[in-house]
């Protein structure tokens, strides 16, 4: 499967995030806040012309950390009969050098549903306090990622 990762508009990613993120709520559910703002970044994995997977960045401090410069990582989806084939890490890799090239930021956080909390670990972010429900998508765990850069 040949994934190519490339920067994408806030409005490409309301279908997707409709439909596996907001299902059965109205489609304006899905601005999000933040969307539109300059530092934002909005990213898709697209096969061949189908947009399968999207990632959005937002400049966020992290609750835990709030004199650390965060970027919030937000609105992760992938396409049914897509999943778990490594798209979704690759749109978590792909976004960190972005992040780093363009924000700086000192941490990179995110609030993950627990059924994708192997996802996270793996691409070394790191749990932070306890589970958490948020109404009505379910549990949640905050993860962090620090970052150090090279001078």
């Amino acid at each position: 499967m040949n994934i190519e990762i490339v920067e994408i508009e806030a409005r490409q990613t309301y279908p997707l995030r409709h439909a596996l993120l907001r299902k059965g709520m109205p489609l304006s559910s899905c601005h999000l806040e933040g969307d539109k703002a300059v530092e934002t970044l909005h990213i898709g994995a697209f096969e061949s012309e189908t947009l399968v997977g999207i990632l959005s960045a937002y400049s966020n401090p992290c609750p835990q950390h709030p004199n650390l410069k965060g970027v919030q990582l937000r609105a992760m989806a992938v396409a049914t009969g897509y999943q778990r084939k490594g798209i979704a890490s690759q749109l978590i890799q792909s976004i960190f050098k972005r992040i780093e090239e363009n924000l700086h930021p000192d941490c990179i956080w995110l609030n993950a549903r627990i059924a994708a909390n192997a996802l996270y670990e793996s691409n070394g972010f790191v749990p932070i306090g306890t589970t958490f429900e948020i109404e009505p998508i379910g549990t949640h765990q905050r993860y962090l990622k620090l970052l150090s850069y090279e001078s």
